[in-house]
């Protein structure tokens, strides 16, 4: 019955996935541009997790929903990062960054896990992950030119 119709939908379809696509993807910023939206993203990101830690978590199920929220922020911060597209001679070290970024929220995680758990030692173990890698993710930050990521132990 809708036989002519078919292919009219299936292009208009195909038109409006294929607009959707050519506004996506990463945005493609210079040395500096990098440097000054990355530094904001961790300004923003250290504001942030300032404001959560605050108050000690009191109790195993503060300890987690902290930890959940500053989870939420760094992998947005993450995520703002990734989505900046730098020189290509940028690119590789930019990884590396972010590989080192998603180690320090996997160890948040594992301490979140450990925290609804009740298990206070591998709460402990994954907070101090997070903080012995900090140094390496630091020199990283550092190599890319990134002052205020790379200027703080307590985010990261």
């Amino acid at each position: 019955m809708f036989r002519g119709g078919r292919p009219v939908i299936l292009v208009s379809v195909l038109a409006i996935l294929a607009a959707a696509g050519c506004g996506g993807g990463k945005q493609p910023v210079s040395a500096a541009e990098l440097v000054q939206k990355a530094d904001e993203a961790c300004r923003t990101e250290q504001a942030k997790f300032r404001q959560i830690q605050t108050t000690p978590p009191a109790n195993a199920t503060d300890a987690a929903n902290q930890t959940k929220a500053l989870i939420s922020v760094a992998e947005s911060t993450s995520s703002t990062i990734d989505g900046l597209e730098p020189p290509e001679a940028l690119r590789a070290p930019l990884g590396i960054y972010l590989n080192a970024r998603e180690g320090a929220i996997d160890a948040m995680k594992r301490g979140q896990d450990a925290a609804e758990n009740q298990n206070s030692a591998s709460y402990g173990a994954a907070q101090a992950a997070v903080v012995k890698t900090a140094p390496q993710r630091r020199k990283l930050a550092q190599s890319l030119g990134f002052k205020v990521c790379s200027g703080n132990a307590k985010a990261v």
